[in-house]
């Protein structure tokens, strides 16, 4: 029997040795197939190297008391006679095993935890100075960010180490009968005593090391009025952990005494010090201090731990950068401003990232198999044009072809994704579906643009283990062609070689499939190409990064690339608040942090999987230049990225959104106001479909003010705290030297400024609009209200909000209605251009330029229109001059001259109609 699970065990552990080999050699030859061999021994030695060290020491610590535990003489307490000794003597025999086996298990997990903290060792050693320190310690910021998680490990792993050690050594006295229960209790042998006393002292020792770095970890602590160490934290609760370090010392001392006297009491009294002084120095103490010191007098006492709470805040999130404008605020806005302003108009989003991936379902996935995962927003110049554009890549859905159960057509045939499809934000067609600038399989293309490697090998859609092999003897199917399929053999040199029969031994293993070794279309020029998702491709490389959620798809120099942001984060800087949680956050699924940077740019090629890491501003962040020391074969310039695909950079939106939500509070920096939450802002709501929820960011082209160009930018408006009119609007710019900056526009306080929801509900409150959407919402179909947009144009603000129309039994929505709002007016039409000219008289300069489908012919033209279109201006002229008499009689001059230049501006499109 002992022979038979001798045989077991060693079968047990040649299988898992051979296979940790396999798995380790296949990941190895994946990271030299990308060309970051060197990356890979980077991870891989240090990882085993730091659970090497960390299991040695472990083992040594441990092997020396067991050691010192067996070789004890004269140990032996006699035998108390009770139950109690009797099943303990039942018990040793087996639990000799279990004890050396759990004991093998521990060590273990004691080497594995450290291990996979591999970086922060790397990291201890290659940190570098952020160049500022904190106000409460003095230290360089880099200290908490490279050297504090280290040190702060270290001593908890010591602390397990002995606590393990003391049951360990504990468990072989008992075997040895040193410690023995009887009725009475548990008795020890003189030498088992002062074994395990002197433990108990190390471990007390411990304390002075842990007190004195969780003194630092006041920095971090949320004390009710900010993050960061206080009045009663640094005047209290640091001096109580500096006192505890002494007590900490003399109770080791007092545990060391109690081995020599072999004193119970002495040892007791010890262990129970450091809690006793532990709760008066940093509960009681800080809680006196707190309510009879700081309570009376808290702004005054805490106002410099506010202001380095701001500081740090705002340095760590990159809102120290912001730079802060006035938004002279006017309702001037005419025909001429808006042509003056045609790109900004034409480049207005009226198509919704969610319906029209719909749309793009419906019309564009052309067969079953293929899919769009996501709708991609970015900007291209079309023939010769700035322009804002949707797109999304036409992956390959498994599922609908058999799935990972068609092992053939999974591996060999069906192999990648066709092509992408691509429209202009604005245009609509007669039917309210999207007009394409490339559509269609093989990829027709209406616009300047070429793509000659449409296939998408790489992409979003693919798991984990969608591993193909190509350059086999079987065609890959490429597109469906009428009633025949389009065939291809990979062009590139891209994967792992598999053609042997050794690697194929290695790869039947390495994924669990033995019909690597019985099929027939593998040939010696064969490659296997695996970990397509691009988002696992690149947490291969650099696990340390975090991967912005959005991924978008650019189509340049006849290829497909996509570009990932990923960002160094920690939440162990000093006095800055934790991560705010956003809508569309990259970590909400990770631990918090209190420090960001977008610093790292990835581009992957969809065809044959190529990455590459760009460093972003390294001279802003300490994090990144670690990173690139520790890894220097990873990180290029930013320079080295070539520029047909550094003009697709945009500032990420995630990030974007983390800022927005921060600075609705840090843009507070007197201490007073911020104390009394004087000026907060909010994120302001606004209504899509039938939900109210919080208003997204969205990008658009448009002109700054003072700007002479047209540039990408992505922008969210501001609300007051409890309020919805508007009370400022923050931006991103993406383009050329200015990308990265952060711009915010303060409207003037003594001015209304309608917010989204205030618009949201006048648009509610419009008995022509709230009718037609009851009635349409009644017939069968399904009304959404599109994302409310915020335009400024000039010093004025224009409100657009998409209508889609879809029916109950389809998935196809059509954007049927367009609501355009200004100053009083709100008009709902068939587009963009009507809405305008209905408020602003013609601008047909701009309805030339955008309105490509529906034309005045198909909307029957002008004469249709003018008699609502009288009617409506009349109608608001009248309101005007109502309002002027009002306010005339109030004696109101401001508002009456405000009426009057707005009853001039309706008199004035009255004439343009009779002209």
């Amino acid at each position: 029997m002992g022979k038979l699970i001798g045989t077991a065990i060693t079968l047990f552990v040649a299988y898992n040795l051979l296979s940790s080999f396999v798995d380790f050699y296949g990941t190895r030859l994946w990271f030299e197939s990308l060309g970051y061999e060197s990356t890979f021994w980077t991870i891989y030695t240090t990882e085993y190297l730091v659970g090497g060290v960390y299991w040695l020491a472990f083992i040594t610590i441990v092997g020396i008391n067991i050691g010192i535990a067996t070789r004890v003489k004269n140990i032996y307490v006699a035998p108390g006679g009770g139950v109690y000794e009797q099943a303990a003597l039942a018990f040793t025999k087996p639990a000799k095993m279990i004890f050396w086996v759990a004991l093998l298990f521990v060590s273990y997990a004691m080497a594995a935890a450290p291990a996979r903290s591999w970086m922060r060792v790397l990291q201890w050693i290659h940190g570098e100075s952020f160049g500022q320190t904190d106000a409460a310690f003095g230290r360089d910021l880099g200290f908490y960010i490279f050297q504090l998680p280290f040190y702060q490990n270290m001593i908890s792993w010591v602390f397990g180490v002995l606590i393990v050690t003391l049951i360990a050594t504990a468990l072989v006295y008992f075997y040895r009968r040193a410690i023995t229960l009887s009725e009475t209790g548990v008795q020890l042998a003189e030498p088992a005593k002062r074994h395990l006393y002197f433990i108990v002292a190390l471990i007390l020792f411990t304390y002075v090391g842990d007190y004195y770095y969780a003194a630092f970890d006041l920095l971090y602590s949320d004390n009710g009025i900010v993050v960061g160490a206080g009045y009663t934290d640094l005047h209290s609760r640091v001096i109580g952990y500096r006192i505890l370090m002494g007590i900490a010392f003399l109770a080791g001392l007092g545990a060391i005494w109690a081995a020599v006297k072999l004193s119970l009491r002495t040892l007791v009294i010890s262990i129970l010090m450091p809690f006793a002084f532990g709760f008066i120095l940093l509960t009681l103490v800080p809680g006196f201090v707190q309510r009879f010191v700081v309570s009376p007098n808290m702004l005054e006492l805490e106002k410099p731990y506010i202001e380095e709470n701001i500081r740090q805040t705002r340095f760590a999130y990159d809102l120290n950068k912001v730079e802060v404008s006035d938004f002279n605020y006017e309702i001037n806005l005419t025909a001429n401003d808006l042509r003056d302003n045609a790109s900004t108009v034409k480049n207005i989003t009226l198509w919704d990232y969610r319906p029209i991936k719909d749309s793009y379902s419906q019309l564009q996935e052309i067969r079953p198999y293929y899919n769009f995962i996501d709708v991609d927003i970015d900007r291209y110049m079309i023939d010769g044009e700035y322009r804002q554009v949707l797109l999304s890549a036409r992956e390959l859905n498994l599922d609908k072809i058999g799935g990972k159960e068609n092992w053939i057509n999974h591996t060999f045939i069906y192999t990648h994704g066709h092509g992408i499809v691509m429209s202009p934000v604005n245009v609509v067609t007669t039917e309210g579906q999207p007009e394409f600038f490339i559509k269609n399989i093989p990829p027709e293309i209406t616009v300047n643009l070429k793509l000659d490697r449409p296939e998408i090998y790489f992409g979003e859609s693919a798991g984990k283990d969608d591993y193909i092999v190509v350059k086999s003897s079987k065609e890959e199917f490429d597109y469906p062609l009428g009633e025949t399929n389009q065939h291809t053999f990979y062009k590139e040199e891209s994967g792992v070689d598999i053609g042997s029969f050794g690697r194929r031994v290695l790869f039947a293993w390495y994924f669990g499939k033995l019909n690597f070794l019985l099929n027939d279309y593998m040939q010696p020029t064969s490659k296997i190409i695996y970990t397509r998702n691009i988002k696992e491709r690149i947490r291969n490389i650099a696990p340390y990064l975090r991967l912005d959620k959005d991924p978008y798809l650019v189509v340049e120099n006849g290829r497909l690339y996509w570009i990932c942001d990923a960002y160094t984060a920690t939440d162990q800087f000093p006095y800055s608040k934790m991560s705010v949680e956003a809508t569309r956050s990259p970590f909400s699924r990770d631990r918090t942090y209190n420090y960001v940077r977008n610093s790292v740019k990835i581009t992957v090629d969809a065809y044959n999987g190529k990455t590459d890491f760009y460093s972003f501003n390294p001279e802003n962040d300490p994090i990144i230049r670690v990173y690139s020391k520790i890894f220097p074969n990873v990180y290029k310039p930013i320079s080295a990225m070539p520029d047909f695909l550094k003009k697709h950079l945009r500032y990420p939106q995630d990030l974007f959104d983390i800022q927005a939500r921060l600075y609705a509070a840090y843009h507070m920096q007197d201490a007073n106001v911020f104390f009394n939450k004087e000026d907060f802002w909010n994120i302001p709501q606004e209504k899509y479909g039938d939900a109210i929820q919080e208003m997204e960011s969205y990008y658009m082209i448009m002109r700054l003010p003072g700007e002479k160009q047209n540039e990408f930018i992505l922008m969210t408006p501001f609300t007051p705290n409890k309020k919805s009119n508007m009370i400022s609007w923050m931006c991103a710019r993406s383009d050329g030297e200015n990308y990265g900056k952060l711009l915010v526009y303060k409207f003037p306080k003594t001015e209304l400024v309608y917010g989204p929801m205030q618009v949201e509900s006048r648009i509610d409150q419009t008995p022509e609009i709230s009718e037609k959407l009851t009635l349409w919402n009644q017939q069968g179909s399904r009304v959404t209200r599109g994302n409310l947009l915020v335009v400024p144009i000039n010093n004025s603000l224009l409100y657009i909000e998409p209508l889609y129309l879809q029916s109950e039994q389809s998935k196809l929505p059509e954007l049927k209605k367009v609501i355009v709002a200004y100053d009083n007016y709100i008009y709902m039409e068939d587009n963009l251009e009507d809405g305008l000219e209905k408020i602003f008289g013609n601008v047909s300069a701009i309805k030339n330029e955008t309105k490509t489908h529906k034309t005045l012919t198909e909307k029957n033209a002008k004469s249709d229109n003018e008699p609502s279109k009288t009617r409506d201006l009349a109608r608001a002229a009248m309101k005007n001059y109502n309002d002027a008499q009002d306010a005339l009689k109030k004696g109101d001059w401001t508002k009456y001259g405000e009426f009057l230049e707005k009853l001039k501006r309706d008199l004035e499109r009255l004439n343009q109609i009779d002209k």
